[in-house]
């Protein structure tokens, strides 16, 4: 059996980058800053990317799984309204710095900690 090496690259960005995009929804708490750094954690970004690729779903459904745990652990506390759209925002901003572009349309979710998400496309 051989042992295969995968790598992928990806761009991970960074607060400042966020912030340019969306001005008005600032990374300015630490509540925020934990989500920040789950959304962007080059494995989670991957792992996003891979689930947008093979399945047409929204990424969001990786960072859930990633925010859920923690709000369980304690890491961080329930998401407030604010909170949510802000999973959504950086979600943009890493879609989109890996080359992927908003379709306009929504998946629906029937439980979990969001009702909706954006689903992406790869920009050809």
């Amino acid at each position: 059996m051989k042992t295969v090496t995968v790598s992928s690259k990806i761009h991970q960005p960074e607060v400042v980058d966020y912030e340019e995009s969306y001005p008005r929804v600032l990374c300015n708490t630490q509540q925020k800053q934990s989500i920040f750094e789950t959304i962007t954690n080059p494995d989670n970004i991957n792992r996003a990317i891979i689930v947008s690729e093979e399945t047409g779903n929204s990424p969001v459904m990786v960072y859930e799984e990633k925010i859920t745990r923690a709000i369980n652990t304690g890491e961080i506390s329930p998401l407030n309204w604010h909170e949510k759209q802000f999973v959504g925002t950086v979600t943009s901003v890493v879609m989109e710095s890996n080359g992927w572009k908003k379709t306009g349309k929504k998946q629906r979710f029937s439980k979990g900690i969001f009702k909706s998400a954006e689903i992406y496309s790869k920009l050809k």
